[in-house]
This record gives C-alpha cells, sequence and structure tokens, in this order.
C-alpha cells in the first residue's frame, strides 16, 4: 500500500508519536492497517485474528468491512450476528494484577457505537473460565466503563463515565487506572475530556486482579470459541500500555486520532 499520508505527515510518524505517549511499558497498539486477510499485526505486543462463529478465522474483507480513513489506517465494523471479533492470546503484557497487588495501566480505541446492550471494547475476561481480569465495555446505560476483577473473590471495582456515548458517533474512549487497590482511581475520557470524578464502586471485597490465562479479546469478552457481550459498531485504534496515562496524555492520544482518522 505505500506510505499512507494526511497533509505533509507520513503515517509512521503519527504511529511514532503515538507510541511515543504509550511509553515504554509494554504499550501495544493494533493501528488496524491491514485491509485484507486473517491477520492484524500489532506494534509492541501481540498479533489479532480476525474471528467469526466458534473461533474460526474470517478475512477482513469478508465480514469486517474495512474503512479506510484519511490518515490510512482502518476501522473494522463488528457485528454480534456471526460473533465477529479479534482474538488475541494471553500475554503478562496485558495482565496487571498478581492476586495481592494491582499494577497502573491505560486502555483505549476509538468507537462508533451502533448499538448499546453492554459491549466490550477490550478485555481480557472470561467468565465461563472464571479468569475475568478487566474489561473497557459500554454498560447497558451508554456508559463507557472500566471493570476490575479479583477472580478468586469474585469482587469488583467499577468506573463509569458521567456522560453517554452517543450511538452512530465516533468517540475516543480511554480508561486509566493507577494501580490503587483500596481507594482506586479509574479515570474515564471521552474526546480527550475526563468524564467523572475517578471513583469507583466495588462490589464484594476487591483485592487485586489475577494473572489469569484469559486471552485478549476485541470486540468482546469471554474467549473466541464462544465471545459474550459483544460489540456492535466500528472500533478502531485500541491500544494498552502499562501506565496511568495523565489527562494531557490522552489529549495527545485524541489529537494524533483526529488526524489518522479525520474526524
Amino acid at each position: 500500500m505505500g506510505i499512507a499520508t494526511y497533509g505533509s505527515t507520513q503515517l509512521p510518524a503519527v504511529l511514532n508519536a503515538f507510541m511515543a505517549v504509550l511509553g515504554t511499558t509494554t504499550p501495544s497498539l493494533w493501528p488496524f492497517a491491514e485491509r485484507t486477510g486473517t491477520l492484524v499485526s500489532g506494534l509492541s505486543v501481540g498479533d489479532l485474528i480476525p474471528s467469526e462463529t466458534a473461533g474460526a478465522a474470517e478475512a477482513l474483507e469478508d465480514d469486517f468491512a474495512p474503512l479506510v480513513h484519511a490518515g490510512g489506517v482502518c476501522s473494522y465494523h463488528f457485528h454480534p450476528t456471526g460473533d465477529h471479533h479479534l482474538a488475541g492470546i494471553d500475554h503478562a503484557s496485558y495482565s496487571f494484577g498478581d492476586g495481592t497487588v494491582d499494577a497502573p495501566f491505560s486502555v483505549g480505541a476509538w468507537i462508533c457505537p451502533n448499538a448499546v446492550v453492554t459491549n466490550v471494547i477490550l478485555g481480557k475476561y472470561d467468565s465461563a473460565g472464571n479468569l475475568e481480569e478487566w474489561r473497557l465495555f459500554i454498560n447497558s446505560d451508554s456508559k463507557l466503563s472500566l471493570e476490575l476483577h479479583d477472580a478468586s473473590a469474585s469482587a469488583t471495582e467499577i468506573g463509569v463515565t458521567a456522560a453517554s456515548v452517543v450511538l452512530g458517533q465516533w468517540v475516543h474512549a480511554v480508561a486509566t487506572y493507577d494501580g490503587g487497590e483500596t481507594a482506586p482511581v479509574v479515570a474515564l475520557y471521552l474526546n480527550g475530556v475526563q468524564s467523572g470524578d475517578g471513583t469507583t464502586v466495588e462490589s464484594g471485597t476487591y483485592v487485586a486482579m489475577e494473572n489469569t490465562a484469559a486471552p485478549l479479546t476485541v470486540g468482546c469478552s469471554g474467549v473466541t470459541a464462544l465471545p459474550v457481550a459483544e460489540f456492535h459498531g466500528r472500533i478502531a485504534l485500541p491500544f494498552i500500555t502499562g501506565k496511568a496515562l495523565t489527562a494531557a496524555e490522552v489529549e495527545d492520544l485524541y489529537a494524533l486520532g483526529k488526524v489518522l482518522l479525520g474526524v
């Protein structure tokens, strides 16, 4: 495809700037540069496999309708019919707790939802196997949420935005977690602006997340053979990083994403 450009800015330079903001603690970014085939390559850690019913690999051009944006990256369309999602792996870089203590992390993506019925954007979260860790999702009230889950205690800490996402509109959705178990600070951002006060609601007695065998999934939770809480709409530029991004850094990612998506 060559080097895509937006104005005078080359795509590799924008991606380098994006990764620089994510920092050096095992960051992962999936630019969605691919338009065909059954592999979505990641920067830093881990590739993703476009998957459908029962976890079978499915070519992007067949079911994910790659839409090429102004900066040369794509967004993919996800639909619960057919169980369309991206299947990742279980990797230590995606886990941020060891059962006794949590580490900071941040996760986000650009999304354009078509429906809201508890849609997971990214997660390492398998309820069927009692392997829940975390998930970034839109709840049934159309609020962006981050759930931290202590699997052995069946306990959670959940942060929720004050504002709702709007169906059919692009929004940059980011969650950051400071790693504090006793009084967690989960900052949630919509289009570069924090929404909510950073507090969480605890259910049960939360101690810490655990490093489980759950795989990373984009567009659902669970395992790839049995996806649940499936996203309906478009996703672009999903990322994970092992630090709590500052408000200024989230604003920088929002500005870079606007360049890449042309929104």
